[in-house]
């Protein structure tokens, strides 16, 4: 054989052990692949055929509702649909996102910003919002387009039917139903239940619509009950916005207190917001002032400081304090009356609201004495029963002057919540009673504590009875056969760093009826620019109309049926100048 032929049969030979190595070799790989499909990459590839055939939906738990006292809904959700979009197939077919928008507003130029991310991420995201929160029928005409990689689910939307009135206590969800203020978000984790889960499959159209499995059953919200009664909430409401109007007030907050359950029956709180319209929705405007703005209190406070002085055996109603010529001098600074009131008794240093009366009563006592006082009736500590409550200020005061403008309500802060708890002191023979806005609220439970005598308190009550007749400062607080007791204030309000004198926080505190109080009352006017602003003019009015309805809806006989008033709005300018309320009660600002 020539040796051009041997080397012909070599050359054909190997490339024959050649192929039959790389054969060998590609079914080796073959076997090798099948075996990791088998081992290693089964799991992989099965969630892959998975993802594109099978996904796993929450389902959304339904949101408690809430409660008012009387059963009254507050808070409620009902059911709504969410179209949702795979992107993969959902952004290939934009040609047909118009006929979406006759159904329901979309917003188109979205949805292209939003495909356009998704596209340059490889559709790693196999999720997105298309329009949330609308109506189902308008959610199965949207999906009865058979657009591929459109579906729909169900959620549920937040409705608030009290409005406005009860919008700043309530508050309000985000659109994933989770609490954002109020009562809303401070009992979030009860309100909002569990969700659960479901698995579905796509059908021949590309549709996920089929059930395979529920995986986690949803556990819906618990419902809430509240003390408040809505009856009084929407004529608090009502009164409050009318005369935080009328008076060109910057904002005014009023709370009504059951007496003796310590419940909150109204806390309102103007200007007002509506938890159904988000367009109306401005952070300024969430606050709930009642439990948030810490005020100086004024004059509110010299029924503390006189019951202080009572309580320790030194004094009595008729006590004599000499208020000489209405100027007191102290640490080098003047105390000033508007009047020369001379001798005035303990019982009249209240009803004409003398400074330089409850300032001599203070320094007869030690700093901490009356720093306990307060603070055994509840000012520098927070109620604890409602949301996003400040604690307020008590200081001890050690210098003259600072004792002496704290004893007429300087130098110390609270909310008109804690001032209402305060007053529950005289209400409730003298035992501070504590608060509660959510009805069988184990948490909120305390026990009532013990600040002055039955003997201290039967005499308060007959000082703040006449500081509401027509020698006292709040005789626009009066009503029609009841009696009713309270105390006007009207401070300074604090710009800066330090009181402006042309702007008022104007306050008034009471209760009735004075034979067995039913109701304590806080109504604050938070600097009014009209043409009055004393407690007694614009704070009282609002407690007259509010106060006679509450005693009326809850059936409270009268205690004075022969007692008729004078319309307490009545404001006539001719006997506006020399108005008792109007001169007494501008002592508590001319002092400082």
């Amino acid at each position: 054989m020539k040796r051009q032929d041997q080397d012909q049969i070599d050359r054909t030979l190997l490339r024959q052990n050649v192929l039959k190595g790389l054969a060998m070799v590609g079914f080796g790989l073959l076997v090798g692949k099948v075996a990791w499909i088998n081992t290693q990459g089964h799991q992989r590839l099965l969630a892959e055929a998975q993802s594109r055939h099978v996904r796993t939906l929450a389902i959304a738990p339904l949101r408690g509702p809430i409660y008012d006292r009387n059963n009254r809904l507050l808070a409620v959700s009902t059911p709504v649909d969410t179209l949702w979009a795979e992107p993969h197939f959902f952004c290939k077919s934009s040609e047909k996102w118009k006929s979406i928008n006759e159904i329901t507003r979309i917003d188109i130029t979205k949805l292209k910003k939003d495909c356009k991310k998704r596209e340059a991420n490889g559709y790693n995201n196999d999720f997105m919002f298309v329009k949330r929160h609308i109506n189902p029928s308008d959610a199965q005409q949207a999906i009865a387009l058979k657009i591929k990689g459109l579906n729909a689910r169900r959620e549920y939307k937040r409705f608030y039917p009290s409005g406005p009135a009860s919008g700043h206590v309530v508050g309000f969800t985000d659109i994933d139903g989770r609490g954002q203020e109020g009562v809303e978000k401070m009992h979030d984790a009860r309100l909002r239940g569990e969700a659960g889960s479901k698995t579905l499959h796509r059908d021949s159209r590309g549709r996920f619509v089929e059930y395979v499995e529920q995986n986690e059953a949803v556990k819906n919200g618990q419902p809430l009950t509240l003390t408040l009664d809505s009856r009084l909430q929407y004529l608090a409401s009502a009164y409050l916005e009318e005369e935080r109007r009328k008076h060109k007030a910057a904002a005014a907050n009023a709370i009504v207190v059951h007496v003796p359950s310590g419940e909150i029956l109204a806390m309102v709180d103007s200007p007002q917001f509506n938890p159904n319209d988000r367009r109306t929705f401005k952070p300024e405007k969430f606050r709930n002032r009642a439990v948030t703005d810490v005020q100086e209190p004024g004059s509110t406070i010299k029924p503390f400081t006189v019951a202080m002085a009572l309580e320790s055996g030194r004094y009595s109603a008729n006590s004599k304090i000499d208020t000489g010529k209405g100027r007191f001098r102290i640490g080098g600074r003047t105390i000033t009356d508007t009047h020369e009131n001379g001798v005035l008794s303990l019982h009249d240093i209240v009803v004409k609201s003398s400074n330089i009366g409850v300032t001599k009563l203070s320094l007869e006592f030690g700093a901490q004495r009356f720093h306990d006082t307060l603070s055994a009736a509840g000012f520098g500590e927070p109620v604890g029963a409602v949301p996003a409550e400040v604690s307020g200020h008590l200081p001890l005061r050690s210098k003259l002057i600072d004792r002496a403008t704290q004893s007429y309500g300087y130098g110390l802060n609270a909310t008109a919540l804690q001032l209402a708890r305060a007053y529950t002191v005289f209400a409730n023979d003298g035992e501070r009673l504590p608060l509660t806005l959510v009805r069988d609220n184990d948490a909120d439970k305390q026990a009532s504590k013990r600040v002055f005598s039955s003997d201290t308190v039967d005499s308060m009550l007959k000082m703040l009875e006449q500081v509401v007749s027509i020698d006292g400062t709040a005789r626009r607080a009066a009503v029609p056969r009841y009696r009713v007791g309270g105390k006007t204030g009207t401070t300074y309000k604090i710009l800066g760093n330090g009181y402006d004198k042309e702007r008022y926080v104007s306050w008034f505190a009471g209760l009735a009826p004075i034979s067995n109080p039913e109701f304590v009352m806080v109504v604050m006017m938070d600097d009014p620019r009209g043409k009055y602003h004393y407690g007694g003019q614009v704070a009282a009015p609002v407690f007259s109309r509010l106060m006679q309805d509450a005693l009326r809806l809850y059936n409270v006989p009268p205690d004075q049926p022969d007692l008729i008033n004078s319309d307490p709005s009545d404001m006539a300018g001719s006997k506006q100048k020399n108005m008792p309320d109007a001169a007494s009660d501008s002592q508590s600002k001319e002092a400082v």
